[in-house]
């Protein structure tokens, strides 16, 4: 069975093409459903968040109350490494228990939709990795829109997640959305129909403006991400 990761920045477009791809009959694991379930339902790291942040973030359900959670992080670099460090193990767990799911059902392939697929290091779990980026404003403009989030808070949850050099160096299959809804889809089926197909195909060289310099590489490479989307 084939793994194929699809990531991407907050407001790019993943889940218009995760739908499309669910759509087509590819059978798609949505990591940001499986971290609020491991959140919500996983006494230990609830408690381990509470700890780390306070009952604040706990609402009068007793469940997560994720607005409060990303605005006591976003914008702390080092409360993101906590939040991270605290998360991602359950949720790999997971992760790892609906791929083996799915390998004993006999499906010849998967999408693992992760916006951390990186930060997780859920990318040692499959084959190959699309990815999906946009420009910063429309990413901005959406999430706004699809969040009900301030301004000041989705350019905060931008700031908190990596640019477009990151995927460019990372992911084996890049998808740059920049036209319609149709011309994203068509792009990511046929990025992903090379990664079942095992067909080369090398992202884009990034701009020359894009291009990391190598004492910022280190940096890069530490900086912390959100989870989940929150």
């Amino acid at each position: 069975m084939k793994v194929i990761g699809l990531t991407g920045q907050t407001g790019a477009g993943k889940t218009t093409a995760s739908n499309a791809l669910r759509a087509g009959g590819l059978p798609v694991i949505d990591c940001d459903l499986l971290a609020r379930e491991v959140v919500n339902n996983s006494k230990s790291c609830l408690g381990d968040l509470v700890l780390a942040f306070g009952c604040d973030i706990i609402d009068h359900n007793g469940e997560l109350n994720r607005r409060k959670l990303a605005a006591a992080v976003f914008g702390d670099k080092k409360k993101l490494r906590r939040l991270n460090a605290i998360t991602f193990p359950h949720i790999v767990r997971r992760i790892e228990e609906e791929i083996a799911y799915y390998r004993k059902r006999g499906a010849g392939a998967l999408v693992l939709d992760a916006p951390t697929l990186y930060e997780a290091k859920a990318d040692k779990l499959c084959d190959a990795v699309v990815a999906v980026i946009a420009p910063e404003q429309q990413r901005l403009q959406r999430i706004i829109a699809r969040d009900g989030l301030s301004e000041q808070e989705a350019v905060n949850r931008i700031r908190s997640q990596h640019d477009d050099a990151f995927f460019r160096r990372r992911a084996g299959y890049l998808v740059e959305n920049n036209g319609s809804a149709q011309e994203l889809i068509e792009a990511v089926a046929a990025a992903m129909n090379c990664a079942l197909s095992g067909i080369p195909q090398p992202a884009p060289q990034p701009p020359a403006d894009e291009a990391p310099k190598a004492d910022e590489l280190q940096t890069q490479e530490e900086q912390p991400y959100e989870t989940a989307d929150l």
